[in-house]
Formats: C-alpha cells, sequence, structure tokens
C-alpha cells in the first residue's frame, strides 16, 4: 500500500511499499486526479526506498498505463532512489516522457524536497537541451 502525505496543496509525498501492486496504482489515480482537477496539475516526492518492483506484470502494465495517461498532470517529480536500477528508470522517464523527473539518493532527501517546492518551472526540459547534458544529469542522478 503506498503511504501519501500532503505536503502542500499539491505537492503529494508518496511512499512505496516493497512491492506495487495493480491495486497501489487505482489508489494512486483516485489521490492524484482530484488535486490535478483543482490545481491543473501536480508534484510528487516519491520515497522508493522500500521499492523493490511491481507484484505482477499486470501491476507493471497499470503503472505504465498511469504515467501514460497522468505525465502532462505532472509538473515535477523527485523519486529518493538508492538502487542503481531505479536512477536508470527515472532517467529513461526522464528523456523520453518527462523532463521534470529527478532521482535522488537518500541521503539528498532534503534536497529532493527543496527542487520539489522550488517556485517557477526553472527545470531544463529534455527540447534544445543538449543530449550530452542530460545524459550527464541522469549519471549525476539529476
Amino acid at each position: 500500500m503506498i503511504k501519501p502525505t500532503l505536503l502542500a496543496p499539491n505537492i503529494l509525498k508518496l511512499v512505496a511499499p516493497p512491492r506495487l501492486s495493480a491495486d497501489d496504482l487505482e489508489e494512486l489515480r483516485l489521490l492524484v486526479e482530484p488535486i490535478v482537477k483543482e490545481f491543473g496539475s501536480i508534484r510528487l516526492l516519491i520515497d522508493a526506498s522500500a521499492l523493490e518492483g511491481w507484484d505482477s506484470i499486470a501491476a507493471f502494465e497499470k503503472h505504465a498505463g498511469f504515467v501514460k495517461i497522468h505525465q502532462r498532470m505532472v509538473e515535477r517529480v523527485a523519486v529518493i532512489a538508492p538502487h542503481e536500477w531505479q536512477h536508470w528508470v527515472v532517467g529513461t522517464v526522464r528523456v523520453f516522457l518527462h523532463p521534470h523527473v529527478r532521482a535522488f539518493e537518500p541521503s539528498k532527501a532534503d534536497a529532493a524536497l527543496r527542487w520539489i517546492e522550488e517556485k517557477g518551472d526553472n527545470v531544463p526540459t529534455a527540447a534544445g537541451q543538449p543530449a550530452e547534458r542530460m545524459i550527464a544529469d541522469i549519471a549525476d542522478g539529476r
């Protein structure tokens, strides 16, 4: 079960369980959509420290569908990610789906919170950003 905490009117912190289920993604949809409806967008701080993966292929498919449908509603996503595979997933999402997502080591959780709370949208986008810069940022966990 995902543990949500509302940090600000449109900032939601989510603590992921060890295994995500299809039900978890439905609960997430029910949390996110009312916030988006009221504020037009949402920012997510995801603590994936305990996340090991999905409990089934159906859960993975539901997660991919959630990301595809909701990505344009999300301003920023900060992921606290202790595992290298999580950084790779975030990097892939950043390049192909949503440029405003960053992975942070657990020791940098304060920086993740500061970044998610920053005013404005001064985060570089994929469009017009040199590929070398994006690759360097991904390698650095940004």
